[in-house]
């Protein structure tokens, strides 16, 4: 039994069944868990030796010791079940099944009545392949494409009907096939999309079919009894009347179609023997039924006679003909949809499917020959009846035979097609087909028969089954397409839960199956075909928008998994990605109030704001808490949904995780930038919020944080404000900017974090990209650096305004300049070492390690120094901010932010920085500038209080310390 969704403590129930004398069981053991709130519980009793079994529903008392005696005392007396035979009928009338993968209630079947190979598979799927075809339209498909090129029609269907089998074989024999067959192994396999968009295809395909067979029906009436053209539009009319009767009989009961099933399988046997008596008869000069010896031709269809169809008018061909004939080999389903009731499935499945395909071809293909070599092809051509006018001993027989056999068929297919539309409702993937679930799993599709009829009645409006036998043939053909497809991805990916008992198959069979099943439709219609495909894609794409997830462990989840496993072992071949193709691969860390709500959502939004670097994202939130404490596991929970929440309303893609530690923060933190993710598709930046107002250790556990980060080579990006930052419903008017003040270049993160910024639709309508470039030296020519920067950004295909401003006379270089360690060095000695493989690079490589460029101002990089006093006065003065700074001004912003033993010259620094950014950018919507260096003999408060001057009076402002990595190239 299977818990679904139920809360509380459970009972525990243990029942034996004693060896009974004389026999050979060993006796049964079983154990039910149930909740304690459920008023009772069925189970199946039985021997192991396949005797008969008991369902008993057993009343539900308590959890307690003595409840549970007492159930024990209702099942057990002596320690042998002995089931109250008065009882044992009804009880297995009302007893259900749960089945525990899907936990749909199926009714439960006694061992007696499972059935065998004969009548559980292989004659179901011989009443659904024999039909109307075989008698109405195989001699005319004989006389036109004649004995030669007819049999090879046969062929081509039966190959996918062949290939079909075998998938389903396999399918079917890992476990039970639950309603809906082909769409439930296709739903369970290949995803709820595919199985759904293909499941409202199929379940049209058969609701078309039984308006073939009603078509059938009525063309043999009419043919047989001479009733044609007795009034206006009587084929018609006809068929939808006998489509409501058909409907009617369903509606009142499913076992009268079941028990008159065997009946018309019988006359339709009666019916292929009679003709075919007849035929030899004829053929011997014995016996000539309606026709002459006239019609008395030897091999007089071996070739291929084309010609217009004398009753359309239509053109015929080869292609014409495999459409018109394919409806007769579909059916093959019949006997796995009955799995769960089949006594012994694996073999049972296999051997009547394939039998059944095999005894049709034989029967299709003796009758193409026993015609094409005794009948004339001018009366194979022209008497579409031809059948019944060689009929021994009398044509009645086959004439009632294909009308009941048409009948039949049609019953069939208004039984099956509301129960698959039901299924496909059940599993409420597509929203508008709910009304059409039945309130009870047992209770009949009443509404889903009435729409099928519906549907059904308008094919018929055709008056020929001609007109609608193509889109059923690639209706059948796009399903057995999925079938084979979703045996080809189990047996591909070798997952350990496929375990067939039916081995005769391979994965090339079902690759080649879902190749021939696509062809054989684009060689038939291609324009039809491309029509049913169309439709697949926008039902596809309609249950994709609906977000309907469903865990039935289907194949194309094992597909992306055993792809993401091999890409991940492929890329992590190499230690680092080129610059061309490096991503933002982001850990943010969000902190969260004690409801679990984050305290700075901007920082969601902002990430989410840079998806177009396709990277992964992962948020991830620490808080102080016990892991064994239940509560706090309880609070992560709620936190983890929240922030799913949030991160859904951003349209941020990525990983949640929420972290209860009692470690410090900062070693959290570290683990965190270590562990999440994996292998090279772990964090390389990590995101986080800076601390407004933090001082004493607060300060000193954060700057304790950012110096571990970049031991551990990680990107820094560090939120400050963030409170009016756009969020996925806003858009950045026109006017709206984003400044760049780069002073130190650290790989170019500074340049593509607002490129991928002005991307996204937040941003993408208004926004402009402004770089200010920071001269950090009296040497350095601000007009050849804006040119320099300029040609810089055209070549890395970068838009934005450079604009120059002097902040020669402060030690902002120093601030954020990255000193040349002994720790740098040897990195450059360690990359040097793996390049002695190639020596081709080795120059290169060293030269490129001499002196790395994030320990370079901008100017450095791009212009060079020692241009001259003189070639500064070229410059634009208006792009060179001259801003002095009084002594009282620094003294109040050390006082401020507590930064007593920060040098002056330092704070001198911010605060002309800060005067520089407010006078540019201060209306700017977002401000990225680098973020300053972390030093080893500065106190935490002092770093801290120069940041806090640097940005002081701005809204929106992102630090960046980059890894020192290049992420943006001028190669193509």
């Amino acid at each position: 039994l299977a818990r679904k969704k139920k809360k509380g403590p459970l009972v525990g129930i243990t029942m034996f069944n004693r060896k009974k004398a004389g026999s050979s069981s060993a006796g049964t053991e079983m154990t039910a868990m149930v909740p304690t709130g459920a008023k009772s519980v069925g189970f199946q009793l039985g021997d192991d030796e396949g005797g008969e079994r008991t369902s008993m529903q057993v009343g539900l008392f308590s959890s307690t010791q003595s409840g549970r005696q007492t159930v024990i005392d209702t099942l057990c007396k002596e320690g042998v079940f002995k089931p109250n035979p008065n009882k044992t009928e009804a009880a297995g009338a009302d007893a259900v099944d749960i089945d525990i993968e899907s936990g749909i209630a199926t009714k439960a079947v006694k061992a007696t009545e499972k059935l065998g190979t004969l009548f559980g598979v292989f004659l179901p799927c011989m009443q659904n392949i024999l039909g109307v075809i075989l008698f109405l339209r195989l001699p005319f498909i004989t006389a036109q494409a004649g004995c030669i090129q007819a049999t090879a029609v046969v062929m081509i269907c039966v190959i996918s009907t062949v290939l079909t089998g075998l998938s389903l074989s396999a399918i079917a024999t890992n476990g039970k096939i639950q309603a809906g067959g082909p769409y439930y192994v296709i739903s369970r396999n290949l995803g709820v999309e595919i199985g759904g968009a293909l499941g409202i295809l199929f379940y049209l395909g058969t609701t078309i079919a039984a308006s073939m067979y009603v078509l059938g029906a009525v063309e043999a009436f009419q043919t047989g009894f001479d009733m044609k053209d007795q009034f206006f539009f009587d084929t018609q009319i006809e068929s939808l009347i006998l489509m409501l009767c058909i409907s009617s009989v369903v509606f009142i009961g499913v076992k009268y179609v079941n028990m008159s099933s065997t009946v018309f399988l019988a006359v339709v046997f009666l019916s292929i023997f009679c003709l075919s008596l007849g035929v030899i008869l004829f053929k011997a000069d014995s016996f000539d039924g309606q026709l002459s010896s006239a019609d008395r031709v030897n091999n007089d269809n071996i070739g291929s006679n084309y010609q217009p169809d004398p009753d359309t008018g239509q053109e015929v061909s080869f292609f014409s003909l495999l459409a018109l004939f394919y409806p007769s080999v579909t059916g093959i389903m019949a006997g796995s949809n009955r799995s769960a009731v089949l006594a012994d499935p694996g073999r049972s499945i296999p051997t009547g499917t394939l039998g059944a395909i095999g005894c049709t071809t034989f029967i299709y293909i003796f009758t193409i020959w026993l015609f094409g070599t005794s009948l004339a092809n001018e009366t194979l051509m022209n008497d579409k009846l031809i059948v019944t006018a060689v009929t021994y001993p009398h044509e009645i027989i086959v004439k009632i035979g294909i009308i009941m056999s048409c009948i039949g068929a049609g019953l069939q297919s208004m039984t099956g097609a509301p129960r698959l539309l039901a299924a496909i409702a059940e599993d409420d993937s597509i929203p508008f087909l709910r009304p059409f679930a039945p309130a009870n799993p047992s209770d009949e599709p009443s509404r889903a028969l009435w729409l099928t009829w519906f549907i059904a009645s308008l094919p018929v409006l055709a008056g020929n089954l001609d007109f609608i036998t193509p889109i059923i043939t690639l209706f059948f053909l796009l399903m057995y397409a999925g079938v084979n497809f979703s045996c080809f991805i189990l047996s591909i990916l070798k997952a350990p839960g496929f375990r067939p008992s039916f081995k005769y198959f391979h994965w090339s069979t079902s690759l080649f199956g879902t190749v021939w099943c696509i062809g054989l439709g684009l060689v038939i219609s291609w324009y039809v075909t491309l029509v049913a495909m169309f439709l697949f894609m926008l039902l596809y794409l309609y249950i994709r928008t609906q977000g309907a997830v469903k865990d039935w462990g289907d194949a194309l989840r094992g597909l992306r998994y055993g792809i993401a496993r091999d890409e991940l072992l492929a890329l992590a071949v190499k230690d680092n990605f080129h610059a061309k193709n490096w991503r933002p691969q982001m850990l943010v860390l969000v902190d969260i109030d004690e409801n679990g709500n984050p305290l700075k959502p901007s920082l969601i939004s902002f990430v989410g704001q840079l998806k177009k670097g396709r990277g992964l994202t992962m948020v991830a939130s620490i808080f102080k808490g016990d892991v064994l404490d239940p509560e706090t596991c309880e609070r992560a929970r709620d936190a983890y949904a929240i922030l799913k929440l949030h991160m859904k309303e951003e349209e941020v893609p990525g990983f949640v995780e929420v972290i209860p530690t009692n470690a410090p923060m900062s070693e959290a933190v570290w683990g965190a930038a270590i562990h999440s993710g994996l292998g090279p598709l772990s964090p390389n930046a990590v995101l986080m919020a800076w601390p407004d107002g933090a001082s004493g250790k607060r300060a000193e556990e954060f700057v304790t944080t950012l110096k571990g980060l970049t031991n551990l080579n990680k990107a820094i990006f560090l939120m400050k404000g963030g409170e009016t930052h756009p969020c996925v419903d806003d858009r950045v008017t026109e006017g709206g900017t984003i400044d760049v003040w780069w002073v130190v270049h650290d790989g170019g993160l500074l340049l593509l974090t607002p490129f991928l910024l002005s991307r996204h639709k937040v941003w993408r309508a208004g926004a402009k990209v402004r770089l200010f470039a920071v001269l950090t030296d009296a040497k350095e020519n601000p007009l050849q650096v804006q040119k320099a920067l300029q040609k810089h950004l055209a070549d890395v295909r970068i838009e934005a305004s450079v604009t120059t401003v002097d902040l020669s006379d402060t030690s902002i270089a120093g601030d954020m300049r990255q000193v040349y360690s002994k720790t740098a060095d040897m990195q450059a000695r360690r990359e040097l070492l793996r390049n002695l493989d190639n020596p081709s690079t080795l120059s290169q490589a060293a030269g490129r390690h001499a002196e790395p460029s994030s320990h370079k101002t901008i100017a450095e990089v791009f212009s060079g120094m020692g241009m001259g006093l003189s070639q500064r006065a070229i410059a634009n003065e208006s792009d060179i901010a001259k801003s002095p700074i009084q002594a009282a001004e620094v003294k109040e912003a050390r006082t401020k932010y507590n930064a007593k033993n920060l040098d002056e010259a330092r704070m001198t620094t911010a605060v002309a920085f800060n005067k520089l950014v407010l006078k540019h950018s201060k209306d700017a919507k977002l401000v990225v500038t680098n973020l300053p260096l972390m030093r080893s003999v500065e106190y935490a408060t002092d770093f801290v209080g120069y940041v806090e001057t640097m940005l002081e009076g701005v809204d929106n402002a992102v630090m960046i310390r980059g890894a020192g990595k290049e992420v943006v190239t001028t190669y193509g």
